[in-house]
């Protein structure tokens, strides 16, 4: 932006010695034919004159008017740079250029440094305008004048009255300076063009510069999120797994605990009461049938089949009901929680946690008296559950416990394991 505003600036610049230069110039023609006027030597600029000069006051003032109108078609045409006219625009400016060049009699060429700035600054896209007709003609038309401007070639087409006849018609010591102004002047005029220009080029290949960059650093984050995605789903994939593998651990596990314990309880009894074993292998049947739904229910990834129409305790009482059942099994059951509503969430991570630990003390405890404890405080929600089963000194995470304690982090509880005097686990979470 700095090299930009620069540029600006050296712009402005531009445009002010411009008009200091042209309106110099009609002074010129003014103040000498005024002097002359003054000091009778009317037949002596003649004599030296090809041609009869114009009225200078009506080129004075029609410079200083057709200057203004052309600084303000330049800004009109900066503000407006998608105006559908901005062609039409130029090619007035240029020719009010050629208008002004030929009213000052060709004195002053600086003027087309002027237009090629305005096409640089306030065009949108330089590079698209090399292709358009207008900029072709407006190179053409400004090398002639830029030709043209020389005197002496100038002379060989038309008879024009010039500048320095009339700076010569001046004493010598003012004729010297006239002419040094005007020198300085043409000299200022172009070291604001290459100044604004070369800040300009500067400008440009920083802004190039910086949007190469910005390419390369959006390609690198791509390749990065690419990256990031390809980890996110693989990580979500390997969640998807462990979800689907803790439903399926839990129902199946669940379900063929239940009917391990029956067949043994049945085995028992086929040979002392047919009848009792009957009825058991009845129960048998509908542990069976309720953890085939459970698990179809569990691969649409559904909620636990106890939970979708029941509350927390109605659904943890419809867990333990199939064990009662069994002989040698007793389950008991102290819900203290009232009527909490938990989120959906919640209420399966809690149904299936107690569910794995019913199943591991039938099944790697084979207790025999299963306690269930549901309390609160004014903090945290507790589960205790605790076995006569056989119990564990070394206790060893196994996928059971592990999808355990992972399941309870998602919603911020934690687990201790206790297998000293049975089996306890102890499970705790925020209100």
């Amino acid at each position: 932006m700095r090299q930009l505003t620069r540029a600006t600036r050296a712009y402005y610049g531009l445009i002010l010695i411009n008009f200091v230069a042209l309106m110099y110039d009609a002074s010129l023609y003014l103040l000498v034919t005024n002097y002359v006027l003054q000091r009778d030597l009317s037949t002596y600029l003649l004599q030296k004159l090809n041609v009869v000069p114009g009225n200078v006051h009506v080129m004075y003032w029609s410079t200083a008017i057709l200057y203004g109108v052309l600084v303000l078609l330049i800004f009109y045409r900066h503000k407006h740079q998608e105006n559908k006219h901005s062609e039409l625009l130029l090619l007035s400016e240029l020719f009010i250029i050629i208008l002004l060049f030929w009213l000052t009699n060709a004195s002053y060429n600086g003027l087309i440094f002027l237009a090629f700035a305005d096409i640089f600054f306030f065009t949108k896209d330089p590079g698209v305008i090399k292709n358009q007709f207008y900029w072709g003609s407006f190179a053409v038309v400004a090398g002639i004048i830029l030709l043209l401007s020389n005197d002496k070639l100038l002379a060989i087409f038309v008879t024009l009255p010039s500048l320095d006849v009339y700076i010569n018609t001046l004493p010598t010591n003012l004729a010297v300076l006239a002419g040094a102004i005007r020198n300085l002047l043409v000299t200022l005029n172009i070291v604001a063009f290459t100044w604004a220009l070369f800040t300009y080029v500067v400008y440009m290949t920083n802004k190039q510069r910086n949007i190469e960059e910005e390419l390369r650093m959006m390609d690198r984050a791509n390749l990065e999120l690419k990256s990031y995605i390809e980890v996110a789903e693989e990580n979500a994939e390997i969640r998807e797994r462990k979800r689907i593998s803790r439903e399926i651990h839990d129902t199946l596990g669940h379900a063929l605990t239940g009917i391990s314990a029956g067949i043994d309880a049945v085995l028992v009894l086929v040979d002392m009461d047919k009848e009792s074993a009957k009825k058991q292998l009845h129960n048998l049947s509908e542990i069976v049938r309720q953890g085939i739904v459970d698990v179809r229910r569990s691969l649409n990834k559904m909620r636990p089949g106890a939970l979708e129409e029941l509350t927390l305790k109605a659904s943890l009482q419809a867990l333990i009901n199939p064990y009662t059942k069994i002989a040698n099994l007793t389950i008991d059951l102290d819900y203290q929680w009232g009527e909490v509503d938990f989120e959906k969430t919640t209420e399966i991570v809690i149904f299936r946690a107690i569910e794995e630990a019913i199943t591991n003390s039938i099944r790697h405890g084979q207790a025999q008296h299963i306690w269930l404890k549901l309390t609160h405080d004014e903090t945290h929600y507790y589960v205790a559950i605790s076995d006569n089963g056989r119990g564990c000194q070394n206790i060893k995470y196994g996928f059971g416990l592990t999808q355990m304690q992972e399941r309870l982090a998602t919603i911020g509880g934690k687990v201790s394991y206790q297998g000293d005097d049975g089996f306890k686990i102890k499970i705790m979470f925020f209100k």
